[in-house]
């Protein structure tokens, strides 16, 4: 990671010799037209906290750019993505770069102290093969590698004094985003020329792949495969669970998914470069299960979960509602020029920066109960279904606790979709009363995904994902188990796809993920329970000698922390602020949906 040097007038060295050669009917831009008349405040790159912008494609008034910017300062963020559309720089192939939207995009969130991560892609019709497509319009198709290679040399050229990381393409494995269908041989060729032209004229650079759909990995293994995972530094991903809360979803899972694949290829540091909630109907939310009050609680319990869960850094999407999709954190109101009216998440995501700026993570501790379910002491008799892909047996080889584990060895032949089943002659009950279900896994890298199936009281038999199996070493991986799961998790049985209680363990699965996946190996594994008892979250931070606990439950609870002070600073989600005093070294909180911040010394 580099840090972002001062924002100055300076002159941009041609472009080099090789990115002439990719694409040599592409004119270098001049630097005439960008000129900074201020010095901005010196910017921080440790910020974990960021915001898509869009202020250069949806503020279209660069006279009056800095209404958005001083918005996205006021939130306390530290970096911005903005977005470098091809199709609008360059809408035809003869013509000047244009540079107006994105110049002044730059200058006025720069100025404002924030880190930009710029994203490149959005070709003009007239760079792709699709002849339907507008010559000066937007395209989503995949354009010539080697023009665009050129064209992200030039942006990257123009803000090397301004920008140091850059995102290749947003979502190349959507099928809206990269027509007529995601390639993942294509876009690692892309990737490549695109990482290695920006380096050409700016060796600081750091490179981020186009950010993914991280919980099915496929095609960040494929993308590896066609040789392009030494290009980009970053891996960025969009691990988005809406409508569902950050905890049902099991957001988590797709973190541990994408570190799975990268463990396998090359570690990287994991930024999520989108993640968001609508706060009415939306693509995601047809119905609008979700509205502005969840949106503003889901904000900060995603931005913690992932915290959690090691990403380095989290851009909400979005600044400002799109019609008919309000991700944003400002209302849509008469257009894209009003900013006049802050939705609740937008205050929540400013007192979040506000407490927690330049604190430190000491841990996220969940305040449930957790009681065994099957610790393999005693291994009991498990049958293996009509897959014939592998064997689970007992062992004493690899064990978390105690002195008994399970070992499961396995072998997918194929590129189909295959997979090794073990039910237990007789299953292991489950506790009434438990919304998920963990079990502690010694993995081998592979990233194939384990499964359970439970059998309820009405006999339907029902799969829920535990997560990817990671690396070697001992790992918990947990999945909800309440809500109604989809018709391809109903494995048998004709219910109202829930887990009525009583419940019982019916299976293991290991299903290998992706189903191009072609090889074997062994896991371990050992402890799994059941969780239940009152929900809540306690996610504690250090700033100094001054400790800041931030706690929620998703249904009401109450809760009380430790603490070595008389009285704490309690502030809500919203920022309204009060006194609660310790009694016998503990601090009794009422919590809900609405995280708070406990401000006090542990």
């Amino acid at each position: 990671m580099r840090s972002t040097s001062l924002f100055r007038i300076g002159h941009i060295l041609p472009v080099l010799v090789i990115v002439a050669l990719i694409a040599p009917a592409v004119t270098p831009p001049s630097e005439s037209s960008l000129a900074v008349a201020e010095t901005p405040r010196l910017m921080s790159n440790d910020s974990p906290f960021g915001i898509n912008s869009h202020l250069a494609t949806r503020y279209w008034d660069p006279a009056s750019m800095s209404i958005p910017a001083d918005v996205v300062a006021r939130l306390g963020v530290g970096w911005a993505r903005e977005d470098f559309h091809w199709f609008r720089i360059q809408p035809t192939p003869d013509a000047p770069y244009d540079w107006t939207y994105t110049d002044e995009a730059v200058r006025a969130l720069s100025r404002r102290g924030v880190n930009i991560l710029g994203v490149i892609g959005h070709p003009p019709g007239w760079a792709t093969p699709f002849p339907g497509d507008a010559p000066h319009g937007v395209s989503f198709y995949a354009p010539d590698p080697q023009r665009f290679a050129a064209f992200a040399a030039a942006v990257a050229q123009r803000y090397r004094n301004y920008i140091f990381h850059w995102e290749i393409w947003n979502e190349p494995d959507n099928p809206l985003f990269w027509k007529p269908a995601p390639d993942p041989a294509a876009y690692a060729t892309l990737l490549r020329l695109a990482a290695a032209a920006i380096r050409s004229v700016n060796p600081q650079a750091t490179i981020l792949i186009g950010g993914v759909y991280s919980f099915e990995p496929s095609f960040l293994r494929q993308v590896a495969e066609a040789g392009a995972w030494s290009s980009f530094d970053i891996l960025a991903i969009h691990p988005y669970v809406s409508p569902s809360a950050p905890e049902i979803g099991n957001l988590i899972a797709g973190v541990e998914a994408a570190r799975a694949v990268a463990e396998r290829y090359g570690a990287r540091p994991i930024w999520v470069t989108e993640i968001g909630w609508s706060s009415g109907r939306s693509d995601r939310d047809p119905v609008g299960v979700v509205n502005e009050q969840d949106q503003a609680n889901f904000l900060v319990r995603a931005t913690l979960l992932l915290w959690r869960a090691g990403v380095e850094k989290i851009f909400w999407y979005t600044l400002k509602d799109d019609p008919g999709n309000p991700y944003g954190l400002v209302d849509f109101g008469s257009g894209y020029f009003d900013y006049s009216r802050l939705k609740p998440s937008f205050t929540a995501y400013r007192v979040m920066t506000e407490y927690l700026a330049s604190a430190e993570l000491v841990v996220v501790r969940d305040l449930f109960d957790r009681s065994s379910v099957l610790d393999f002491e005693y291994f009991g008799s498990w049958r293996r279904g009509d897959q014939t892909y592998g064997d689970f047996t007992p062992t004493g080889e690899r064990v978390r606790s105690g002195r008994g584990a399970a070992q499961l060895r396995y072998f997918f032949p194929s590129r189909a979709n295959e997979y090794v089943v073990f039910r237990r002659e007789r299953p292991v009950p489950v506790p009434d009363g438990t919304y998920a279900l963990g079990m502690w896994v010694y993995g081998d890298g592979s990233g194939n995904t384990l499964k359970v199936w439970l059998r309820d009281a009405e006999g339907e038999v029902l799969q829920f994902a535990l997560g990817a199996v990671g690396p070697p070493g001992w790992r918990m991986l947990e999945a909800p188990i309440g809500g109604t799961v989809p018709p391809w998790d109903r494995i048998s049985g004709d219910g109202n796809g829930r887990i009525d209680a009583p419940a019982r363990l019916d299976a293991i699965v290991l299903d290998d993920a992706p189903d191009a996946f072609v090889g074997g190996g062994t896991i371990y594994l050992d402890d799994m329970f059941a969780i239940s008892g009152p929900e809540a979250y306690d996610a504690q931070f250090q700033r100094g000698d001054i400790a800041i606990d931030v706690l929620w439950a998703p249904a009401p609870v109450r809760a009380s922390i430790s603490t070595s002070a008389s009285t704490a600073a309690l502030i809500t989600r919203d920022g309204a602020t009060a006194t609660i005093v310790a009694s016998d070294g503990r601090l009794v909180i009422d919590l809900g949906p609405a995280p708070v911040y406990v401000v006090h010394q542990r």
